[in-house]
């Protein structure tokens, strides 16, 4: 894959693996940017716990600016497809290019994990989202009809990590 090994970030942001002490102010994060669509902290911290297991499947990390916590991203890796769980920044710090950021460590996880592909879901009128998506490769392949509380479609995308057929599911379909 062809993607710089991190963006970097302007003076006093730093991005890391979430820790137990975040999962509060990720829920708070959460619940500011998206809402109704937001997550409870009961979710993340199953997510937490998840991603401390012996074999985690769970991946998480936050940017911080001067140590608050300000943008975070998930990962489910369940070979061979990795799935974008959440991916969010404070709406004071948009415009930095940290969803850029967080992004390519998803799809770096994703890649060095041996994921095929890595999919998402995005609402139908997050036109901004779609667009950082798109322009890092991903491709609008299905639509989930009134996916989102409030009956927002959902745009499922996908971008491939390694070269496949028509579809990888298909073809290890075709293996078994």
């Amino acid at each position: 894959m062809n993607l710089p090994a991190h963006l970097p970030l302007p003076d006093g942001y730093s991005m890391r693996p979430w820790g137990e002490h975040d999962v509060e102010a990720v829920a708070q994060l959460d619940a500011l940017v998206f809402g109704p669509d937001s997550w409870s902290h009961d979710i993340f911290s199953y997510e937490y716990q998840a991603s401390m297991d012996q074999s985690p499947h769970s991946f998480y990390q936050v940017i911080t600016h001067y140590d608050v916590v300000v943008g975070f991203a998930g990962l489910l890796y369940g070979p061979p497809f990795a799935d974008v769980t959440t991916i969010g920044v404070h709406p004071d710090h948009t415009g930095k290019k940290l969803g850029a950021a967080l992004l390519v460590w998803l799809m770096r996880t994703a890649d060095a994990l041996g994921a095929m592909d890595i999919l998402l879901e995005v609402r139908a009128d997050n036109t901004a989202a779609q667009r950082l998506y798109a322009h890092n490769g991903f491709e609008h392949i299905h639509t989930r009809p009134r996916y989102y509380p409030g009956g927002a479609d959902a745009w499922v995308m996908r971008k491939r990590l390694r070269e496949a057929g028509p579809s990888t599911a298909a073809a290890l379909m075709d293996k078994e």
